[in-house]
């Protein structure tokens, strides 16, 4: 067997507790897959991305082939560690492919949520763009051996940790309203610490970790259900669970039972929340558990009422690109790199030293490259996607997504090199990146998210381990990271 080949399982066999006194790029060696993307899986994706463009199979087809072999790539990784990467390839197929193709070969579709270009002239774009995406995505990219670097964590201070961080979290959360809206942006990130927080408590040794980790979630639940606004739950749920997954080693029927209940999730909570949301603006008594009731017991077949138009239009973000591919360059020239400058600059300057850089929520562009009216008051981005037709037609699209995938896959891979350091910042890489893995967030978002996010996760790393604990230390069996003596264990907090 080469060294290459050496698996998650074997490594954890050896003394996890030494893994602190490792040099460094030993450490880096044990606790990083490099391969990210089966030899295999990236010529089908080249295949289907090829014959996509070329338009000489069944686009249904191709885009079935994409979707299974994003979905292996998942499954193989999902008792691993947290598979961000693969999450972020499997969400973009679905909303850009499969989304779409429901659309087009059901004529399922509900008010304006329908395709404005013809099916080959979609997927002539969309599949070798999204195909270039995943590859760069999943062949640049590292995952991490979670098994292995919790095994040689010391967890004696995370339920310290945990609290420290849900106060913050709270404190943020409530003087983010407050805010102007250059520093609310990132009080807003500041406040999901809480979260982090839940996954410092799961991984404790507390006997009430589960109940500290469901309290810390707890605002998000209530947020939620007040605004009928689902994406931060859904997506913060899914990257705590896929913590709390990889745990354990899981056989395939196992993993694909846990995939099949959460479609079923993410489809109810679509299927309801337009309904949901009307009521409570509208001031009715309503609540998620009488809504879903209210579905179970519709006697409407799903295939001829209103519920399936209703979740296939949230599932299908290619509505919007085809509204793109329908405008420019007919009626709105090319953008020719624009927005992507925009985006960087964005993230780069804080608002106090450009005023004048574009708001979040897409408005702006969506009215600008697909001609459709929206209304000041609603968040609808036409998606990296969408932005790389609007800056560079078919070809430099392509290219552009195989890029992006290239730059947040090296992203990542940065980010991971410091939980090589620090395994326990592992928890704090959702913060980083979850706004960037959802397929419908235009670039400015995305680059605002990793930039803002990596300076507060990074900051407040440093900031809890030099001041706050200095006592605390990354690996069992190694020094203080600063100095002075261990805690006892807040194990019997």
């Amino acid at each position: 067997m080469s060294a290459h080949t050496i698996s998650a399982d074997a490594a954890l066999h050896r003394d996890e507790a030494d893994l602190g006194h490792l040099p460094y790029w030993v450490r880096k060696y044990r606790v990083l897959e490099r391969r990210g993307l089966s030899p295999t899986a990236a010529i089908l994706l080249a295949i289907a991305g090829g014959a996509g463009y070329l338009q000489v199979c069944p686009n249904e087809f191709l885009v079935m082939l994409v979707f299974g072999t994003t979905m292996v790539e998942f499954v193989r990784r999902m008792d691993q560690g947290i598979p961000l990467l693969q999450i972020t390839a499997l969400l973009a197929v679905l909303q850009w492919l499969v989304g779409p193709s429901i659309t087009y070969f059901t004529n399922v579709a509900h008010g304006r949520y329908f395709m404005y270009v013809v099916e080959s002239y979609y997927f002539q774009f969309a599949l070798p763009a999204t195909a270039a995406y995943c590859i760069a995505l999943l062949m640049l990219g590292s995952s991490p051996r979670q098994k292995l670097l919790i095994q040689a964590m010391d967890r004696r201070q995370f339920v310290r940790i945990g609290f420290i961080l849900a106060a913050i979290g709270v404190a943020c959360f409530y003087a983010a309203g407050k805010a102007p809206g250059g520093l609310q942006f990132a009080l807003f990130l500041a406040s999901q610490l809480r979260y982090v927080g839940a996954l410092y408590f799961l991984f404790s040794y507390h006997r009430y970790r589960y109940l500290f980790a469901i309290a810390c979630c707890s605002q998000l639940f209530i947020t939620s259900s007040e605004s009928g606004m689902f994406h931060d739950l859904i997506i913060w749920l899914m990257m705590i669970f896929t913590f709390w997954f990889a745990q354990w080693k899981w056989r395939l029927d196992q993993k694909l039972l846990c995939i099949t209940f959460a479609f079923l999730f993410v489809f109810v909570i679509q299927a309801i929340k337009q309904d949901y949301r009307e009521k409570r603006m509208a001031g009715m008594e309503v609540t998620i558990t009488g809504e879903v009731a209210r579905l179970m017991s519709n006697s409407e077949p799903v295939l001829e009422g209103e519920i399936l138009p209703l979740a296939t239009a949230r599932l299908n973000q290619g509505w919007i690109i085809s509204a793109v591919l329908a405008n420019v360059p007919f009626k709105e020239p090319y953008a020719n790199g624009e927005t992507v400058i925009e985006a960087i600059k964005s993230s780069a300057l804080p608002r106090f030293l450009a005023p004048d850089k574009k708001m979040a929520g897409g408005q702006e562009n969506f009215r600008r490259f697909t001609g459709l009216p929206i209304e000041n008051g609603t968040s609808m981005g036409i998606s990296p996607l969408g932005e790389a037709f609007a800056n560079f037609g078919i070809h430099g699209g392509i290219l552009f997504m195989g890029l992006f995938g290239a730059f947040f896959a090296l992203f990542y891979n940065f980010v991971l090199l410091h939980v090589v350091k620090h395994p326990d910042f592992l928890f704090w890489v959702p913060l980083i990146f979850y706004q960037g893995i959802k397929a419908e967030t235009e670039l400015v978002v995305v680059m605002n998210q990793l930039v803002k996010g990596a300076v507060i996760c990074f900051g407040g790393y440093w900031g809890l381990r030099h001041f706050v604990m200095p006592y605390y230390r990354p690996f069992l069996g190694t020094p203080a990271a600063v100095g002075g003596q261990p805690a006892e264990s807040d194990a019997t907090v």
